[in-house]
């Protein structure tokens, strides 16, 4: 059994006696758990080598950290395939309002494939060409977040019309939108993509008189966001 200990970045603050957490779930001691302190950083850059060496020493693994969904989603978005392993998460008290001192980075989303169905809202909504679309691929692997260097920082706007809440922003300050949340409320998918129509500048033309999502806030707030961190009217 091997204990790892995971902080997605600089942002991401974690109780003082995490590490003693994964070691009393691991059975192992302290000093033999493992930490990555800046995952994120390592799913952007796809520098997979010290992920790849820690799933080299067993196949038994408890992971702590403090957002498990946004940790899965980022080893995902990093093309490290751990589903041959036996992983138990730990979710880890944070300094939640550590995310609130500044935007995060590298900011950029990650896909949670467990909810992923594949309907484009994401890439038909962003306006920076951050997603493609594989048609090719299974419904959970169409969707791929294919620029994230083109995303806007501080910019969750895709995330808040995503039907399934697949979207993940890690630091986002919001716990719906960060994975902190493990089940986080889904929207119905049509309401979302009637609210979006075909073209993504028709929405912000027409912003004012599109209201049918289920909640009007969210796509009030998402497009306060695009226009916020854009700069387009």
């Amino acid at each position: 059994m091997t204990g790892l200990l995971l902080r997605l970045g600089s942002r991401d603050v974690l109780a003082a006696d995490s590490r003693e957490q994964i070691a009393r779930h691991a059975q192992v001691s302290p000093d033999a758990v493992i930490e990555i302190i800046d995952l994120a950083e390592q799913a952007f850059e796809k520098d997979t080598r010290a992920l790849a060496e820690v799933f080299s020493r067993d196949n038994d693994f408890v992971i702590g950290c403090s957002r498990p969904r946004a940790a899965q989603a980022l080893i995902d978005h990093a093309a490290v395939d751990v589903s041959a392993y036996r992983i138990t998460w730990v979710q880890l008290p944070c300094d939640r309002d550590a995310l609130n001192r500044g935007y995060g980075v590298p900011w950029f989303p990650v896909i949670d494939r467990t909810r992923c169905i594949g309907c484009g809202t994401c890439a038909d909504y962003c306006l920076f060409s951050v997603y493609s679309v594989e048609q090719d691929l299974p419904p959970n692997q169409k969707i791929r977040v294919a620029m994230p260097q083109y995303c806007k920082i501080g910019c969750p706007a895709c995330s808040r019309l995503c039907p399934t809440g697949a979207l993940i922003f890690p630091f986002c300050a919001e716990a719906e939108l960060n994975g902190e949340i493990p089940d986080p409320p889904q929207r119905a998918k049509e309401d979302a993509l009637a609210a979006l129509g075909d073209d993504p500048m028709r929405v912000l033309a027409e912003r004012r008189s599109k209201r049918r999502l289920i909640d009007p806030a969210k796509f009030d707030q998402a497009e306060k966001d695009r226009i916020t961190f854009s700069g387009v009217l």
